[in-house]
């Protein structure tokens, strides 16, 4: 070959890899049907490619000009070879922070999580990884037992009878405007339509392990109260007219995990919440995960394909609206546990569970989100009978006991944060 097609044949080759170093650094990657976008940390912005497959997104980011931590090449490495994690690729990015910002955790879900039940062991393993403490969000009074915090409260008027409205629940206790706040309630203190109290007074006790340096109350007024040193006791004083939303019990950095139970309800009720109150909750603290853990509540009322299908279509439009309010926050969805009920004197499986359970997985990941399926972590058809022989479940065969929650939060524990694990 004569030397100037040599030249000319070296010049076009740094002229194509030119090229597609400059295109890389413009392009979304995307694994199978999600897409995340990798930041350029050259020119600081992120933009433009179709779709890339799962091999060549591995080739791809093993290139120089992406110039990615190991940490997150490893992470989409293990991504494209499970792709149920892939939603969640922000939420494990958004761990790398928390040394620095807050990143928070919302668990939202029905009486199978009341009293920090599962996401306290969530909590636990986050906070000991990535730095933080407190117990997050809790409600202004609430009348049962949490595992991680008390509270006592005095008012001019008994407690119970503090004016609360709530998306979920009675529907007497509705608001017409549909602002509740982040955990779906909201309280309204000197209420000139209702009966109120001059003050309220709330005594926070938590356990060693989430002791907290500073609160926050939410609500019509926002309020910051930061402590001379982490505590795990304190008194708040709230006087005049105001709505609160939750107080949240946290430190300056790390991770947070709210525990945000709601009783009887079967997720379907976000659509409800005013949005401009869940966008500012989800935005102002830094929201990156949202847990949604429901289903136990409809599993004995549903019994047809048809009435499964419009549970499901109920659920996509929750999911649709929390990627709306919380554009930058992942979602998990985690299904209904096994659950009986006694036919001719034996208990067995709600026999609906099975269908419910994979037709929710296929509508959850339709939807961009990532779901585990709790029903097959216990083992699946009848496994609440082995639960309920070894203690970890109520007579009842529907709720756990404190071991029981210990196991099934592990388990949920285990499954968020394998893909982490594998990537150090």
């Amino acid at each position: 070959m004569k030397p100037y097609r040599v030249c000319l044949f070296v010049v076009v080759c740094l002229l194509v890899l030119w090229g597609g170093s400059w295109l890389l650094s413009e392009q979304q990657i995307q694994v199978g049907t999600y897409q995340w976008q990798i930041p350029d940390v050259r020119g600081g912005h992120t933009a433009v490619i179709d779709t890339v497959s799962s091999q060549d997104t591995v080739l791809l980011l093993s290139m120089p000009p992406l110039l990615l931590s190991d940490l997150q090449k490893e992470l989409v490495g293990t991504l494209v070879k499970e792709p149920q994690y892939q939603p969640l690729f922000s939420f494990y990015e958004s761990l790398s922070s928390a040394a620095d910002t807050s990143v928070r955790v919302v668990h939202y879900g029905d009486s199978q999580i009341e009293g920090d039940r599962m996401t306290m062991c969530l909590r636990r393993a986050l906070q000991d990884k990535y730095g933080g403490s407190g117990v997050g969000m809790v409600a202004l009074y609430q009348n049962y037992d949490s595992r991680t915090v008390k509270l006592s409260l005095s008012a001019d008027i008994s407690p119970s009878a503090l004016p609360v409205y709530r998306a979920y629940g009675s529907a007497a206790n509705r608001r017409p405007n549909g602002i509740y706040g982040p955990m779906g309630q909201v309280f309204v203190l000197n209420n000139k339509q209702k009966y109120g109290s001059e003050k309220v007074s709330i005594r926070y006790s938590a356990t060693q392990d989430n002791a907290f340096s500073r609160i926050r109350v939410f609500g019509s007024t926002d309020s910051l109260v930061i402590l001379d040193e982490r505590t795990t006791t304190y008194s708040l004083h709230l006087k005049g007219e105001r709505e609160v939303y939750g107080v949240s019990l946290e430190s300056e950095k790390g991770v947070y995990v709210d525990n945000i139970p709601m009783r009887g309800c079967s997720g379907t009720i976000f659509t409800s919440i005013d949005n401009t109150a869940l966008s500012n909750y989800f935005r102002t603290t830094n929201t990156r995960l949202i847990i949604m853990q429901f289903g136990g509540n409809v599993v004995p009322y549903i019994k047809t394909q048809k009435q499964v299908d419009n549970y499901i279509n109920k659920i996509r439009k929750q999911i649709r609206y929390l990627h709306i309010c919380a554009p930058q926050a992942a979602i998990l969805f985690v299904g209904p546990s096994d659950m009986l009920y006694q036919e001719n004197g034996e208990k067995r499986s709600y026999p609906i569970i099975s269908l419910l359970d994979e037709e929710l997985r296929k509508a959850v990941e339709e939807e961009k989100s990532a779901y585990w399926s709790l029903y097959n972590a216990m083992g699946g058809e009848n496994s609440m009978c082995e639960w309920q022989q070894k203690g970890w479940t109520g007579s009842d065969g529907i709720h756990f006991t404190r071991q029981g929650s210990d196991q099934a939060g592990q388990m949920l524990t285990e499954f968020l944060l394998q893909p982490l694990k594998k990537a150090e």
